[in-house]
């Protein structure tokens, strides 16, 4: 008789001598393959099935070729993979009161992956932890893997070598969240809308929102920053950058509303790879800080300059607090210099001078992305991967803020952190270990439903 299945079976008869009390249920298992057991706070043991109960305090375990999902209480998915450990230290859900919320997960051993429920997306934001060994994993609602590799490569897991699969290259942010007051949410090209947050990445092809009396500070790879104000909508269309120099290029474009922008090193040494466009014309940068604008018929999308409006800002202007700028339209072109401002003319489409500024111009009370203080190296160091023993976590969705001590970084989708006894970074791409594994994805996102998992809850296949 196989060595576990034994173990199991003399803790099961244990387990029965011994009387349970009373404790609340936090959840119940989904769909599972092979062996999982519960050790419960009291030491008994419980094999678990298919829609057994789940109780704060219980430390799950997995068995070799084993896989099992826990449905938590709040929503909350977790799939654990062969030879693992989890142990649920805290757990407290009500529906009725979301400030008492509580979620605290350490993983001892193995990995799995996590669609988190309602814990941390109502009342407190810290209320979803995961921990394991040395390190604290923070979850903003998220769909995150986790793994606490003990070998080289996680080679001491014999199921990664059947199960890989191609792991898919995922984009590196562009920029980072580095003030945020209110909403903001960031639009993907496909259309695909995300909660930005603190700390959260920014993509190359991502349409940023802000909403009413909301504002935000975006800090980029080459060391330029901007401001979005409220009610604006702003469009990352291309960026390239690399400390080498090899790549260097950037368009940007104002939809709605107003940004606030520093330039970075993108444009020093040729100006023509660093574009900022706002409706039918563009602003021509000479190193600079300057405020520019979208409002009335050109946030509406219209080409007819000659619209009317009883607004003397309304279309799109630029004001100049640093350095100076050429503002480009097809009628003609005008350079602003430092505290001078300039709109393009409603009735001729040129850009002509705003020979008195209003207060709302030359007071902004949005912060200047300048104001903000942002170590541009710290925020985008990566590491190559070595596959060192300790702990991995891909993001797949949403936002981790992965901490050692008083130590952190914050990763986004698609990005990656590892963390040991000595250092704590972001890798440059994603281990093929942490991805591709066919029956755990199958698990978590098909919950069962599609082919490769019977009505039992048995995952069918190689």
């Amino acid at each position: 008789m196989n060595k576990l299945i034994l173990f199991f079976v003399i803790l099961t008869a244990w387990a029965i001598s011994v009387p349970l009390q009373a404790a609340e249920v936090s959840g119940k298992i989904g769909y599972m393959s092979g062996a999982l057991v519960a050790q419960r706070p009291d030491g008994t043991i419980k094999v678990m099935a298919p829609k057994s109960e789940v109780q704060e305090g219980d430390m799950l375990v997995t068995a070799k070729d084993s896989y099992a999902q826990v449905l938590m209480n709040d929503g909350t998915r977790m799939t654990l993979r062969p030879n693992s450990n989890l142990k649920i230290e805290t757990y407290q859900f009500r529906q009725d009161a979301p400030k008492t919320d509580s979620a605290v997960f350490r993983l001892l051993k193995g990995g799995f992956r996590t669609i988190t429920g309602l814990i941390g997306k109502r009342g407190n934001p810290d209320a979803y932890q995961l921990r394991a060994a040395t390190a604290t994993i923070g979850i903003r609602g998220t769909d995150f893997t986790s793994r606490l590799c003990a070998t080289q490569n996680c080679q001491d897991d014999g199921e990664m070598a059947k199960t890989a699969g191609p792991v898919v290259e995922q984009p590196k942010a562009v920029g980072r969240v580095m003030l945020i007051e209110g909403a903001m949410a960031a639009k993907e090209a496909s259309g695909k809308v995300r909660k930005l947050t603190l700390g959260s990445p920014v993509f190359e092809g991502d349409t940023l929102q802000s909403s009413a009396q909301s504002h935000g500070v975006v800090a980029f790879r080459d060391g330029g920053r901007i401001t979005l104000q409220e009610n604006s909508v702003f469009k990352v269309e291309a960026f390239k950058y690399d400390r080498a120099g090899t790549q260097e290029s950037a368009s940007l474009r104002l939809l709605k509303g107003g940004v606030r922008v520093v330039t970075g090193f993108i444009g020093r040494f040729n100006r023509d790879t660093y574009k900022f466009a706002v409706a039918g014309a563009t602003i021509g940068i000479r190193g600079t800080g300057f405020d520019a604008w979208c409002n009335g018929p050109c946030a509406e999308g219209a080409n007819d300059f000659g619209a009317t409006s009883d607004k003397p800002l309304d279309g799109a202007g630029v004001f100049v607090w640093a350095g100076e700028v050429v503002l480009v339209s097809p009628g003609g072109s005008f350079i602003v210099a430092v505290n001078q401002a300039a709109i393009i003319a409603r009735e001729t489409g040129k850009p002509v001078p705003i020979v008195t500024i209003p207060p709302s111009v030359t007071g902004n009370t949005a912060p200047r992305p300048d104001s903000v203080p942002v170590d541009v190296d710290k925020l985008f160091e990566e590491s190559s991967g070595s596959g060192e023993p300790g702990l991995y976590v891909t993001v797949h969705d949403g936002q981790v803020i992965l901490a050692k001590g008083d130590t952190k970084i914050d990763l986004g989708r698609g990005e990656t952190g590892f963390t040991n006894e000595q250092i704590l970074t972001r890798l440059a791409a994603t281990p093929a270990f942490m991805g591709g594994d066919n029956k755990l994805d199958n698990i978590e996102k098909s919950g069962g439903s599609r082919s490769g998992i019977n009505q039992n809850g048995c995952v069918i296949g190689p």
